[in-house]
């Protein structure tokens, strides 16, 4: 019950604020949306989604499949500029590590260096 009057008294505040602070229409209409959907326990990103099909379904089928073959272009890219952002990173992980894999080669054995290496060295000479 408290739960439904605090959502009541947050739609009075928000018809308060249209009134004398001028909210326009479309942020009313989205802080109703968002409160409607409280109550499913709906994010805003799926509150967004449902009110853009609702909406995409008006429109005359020329234009809802052009829409979609947009949509379908879009993701295409978008996967295919994802892939190759993960291909550089990969690319340059390689690039490090044969760095390192060369200079490591380059090095040969370790050589004893430091005095506690020194003094070991001399334990065992004596």
């Amino acid at each position: 019950m408290a739960k439904h009057r605090v959502k009541e008294e947050k739609l009075l505040r928000i018809r308060l604020g249209s009134r004398y602070v001028g909210l326009d229409l479309g942020q009313f209409y989205w802080e109703c949306l968002k409160l409607a959907a409280a109550s499913e326990e709906l994010t805003e990103t799926d509150i967004l989604r449902r009110v853009i099909r609702t909406w995409s379904e008006t429109l005359p089928p020329a234009i809802q499949e052009k829409a979609r073959a947009e949509t379908t272009r879009v993701e295409a890219w978008k996967a295919q500029e994802l892939r190759a952002r993960q291909d550089a990173k990969l690319q340059a992980k390689q690039a490090r590590l044969s760095t390192r894999r060369a200079k490591l080669r380059g090095k040969g054995p370790a050589k004893a260096q430091g005095p506690f290496l020194r003094r070991r060295e001399r334990i065992e000479a004596s």
